[in-house]
């Protein structure tokens, strides 16, 4: 029998390293359990790139969050003497002004940003032909440029904060998946894993990602993973969309979905990708390929906004899962008939 936790996490993605560090920083006893090695080569936190933004439209809430997480971002680079977030700002493209309805997410953030007192650009097609070449200026009238935004090496920054927890006494139990919950009068003993193995603790932290509903039934009228296309491209010229020529960008994202990064120099491409209804799976059953349709989507996005990617080789797809509840916010709550 293990030792109890104070607090046993399940899932070693983004969410449940920095609980189990924050933790750790109080005293806690603290065990994470994760399926694979630390970072799962299928959880949604293992990728190049994540966006780090300000835009959020008019949600003063995830704004005053994003704010507060580039802070920290700056913070852990420090900390960590290596560039796991990279600030190369951030770029909103929309085909027609900001002032139309249709346009009310970039106009909303725009507004946002500048109560807040930050020295942003907007952009007329002159302008974004200038500072952006790749960009097609004929199809964008309007663009807006945040310098306080950029992108942080996901998977790098997991691996990183997995070390950190390790160091501030955090066990991480590597190969463990947590398959349910021994209870006894109403009240949680142990979490059990399909290995065959218990972990006693007095808390437990549900921070599966996408396997969450699997975790917990009762969550399944509340919680659901869809699956989202990501595609890394080859370049010919990674200048042209390497910053400050491109940063991480969107192009009409609330009404078209696509998004992107500027060339990951690790990587050697420009990764772009497309945040919209998402094909609903299961995380372990369902196949994750990308359909020709996808792709082709793709190239139409890529010939009207980038023409010099629109014949660019693709080297890499994948299917990034959210964990989408009713109403797209976070859920953050005890669970209402198990103790602990």
């Amino acid at each position: 029998m293990h030792k109890p936790y104070d607090f046993l996490i399940i899932g070693g993605g983004i969410f449940g390293v920095t609980a189990a560090i924050s933790l750790a920083k109080r005293s806690y006893r603290i065990g994470l359990l994760n399926p694979q090695t630390i970072p799962h080569h299928l959880a949604a936190s293992t990728d190049v790139s994540k966006a780090v933004r300000m835009e959020y439209g008019s949600d003063l809430e995830y704004f005053r969050m994003a704010e507060k997480s580039i802070e920290g971002w700056h913070d852990w680079n420090d900390l960590f003497g290596e560039e796991l977030y990279r600030e190369v700002g951030f770029l909103m493209l929309s085909p027609g002004p900001f002032e139309d309805p249709r346009h009310s997410f970039e106009r909303a953030s725009c507004e946002q940003l500048r109560e807040a007192g930050y020295a942003t650009e907007r952009l007329d097609p002159a302008a974004l032909r200038d500072r952006f070449p790749a960009v097609n200026s004929e199809l964008y009238s309007d663009a807006h440029f945040n310098p306080r935004g950029g992108y942080a090496r996901s998977g790098r920054v997991v691996e990183v904060l997995a070390d950190y927890a390790r160091s501030l006494g955090v066990e991480v139990c590597e190969g463990q998946t947590a398959s349910g919950f021994l209870i006894e009068k109403g009240r949680l003993q142990a979490v059990q894993t399909r290995e065959g193995q218990a972990y006693p603790c007095a808390q437990a932290i549900v921070a599966a990602g996408a396997c969450t509903p699997y975790l917990l039934p009762e969550l399944q009228p509340y919680l659901k993973a869809t699956g989202h296309p990501v595609f890394w491209l080859q370049v010919k010229d990674p200048k042209l969309f390497s910053p400050p020529q491109l940063s991480v960008f969107s192009a009409d994202i609330s009404n078209s979905g696509w998004y992107g990064f500027p060339y990951l120099p690790e990587q050697g491409i420009v990764k772009v990708a497309r945040h919209a209804n998402g094909l609903e799976l299961h995380p372990e059953r369902d196949d994750r390929q990308i359909s020709d349709a996808e792709v082709g989507e793709l190239r139409l996005f890529l010939q009207k906004t980038f023409p010099a990617l629109a014949e660019a080789p693709l080297v890499y797809t994948r299917r990034c899962l959210y964990t989408d509840t009713l109403d797209g916010h976070f859920w953050i709550d005890r669970h209402p008939e198990i103790e602990g």
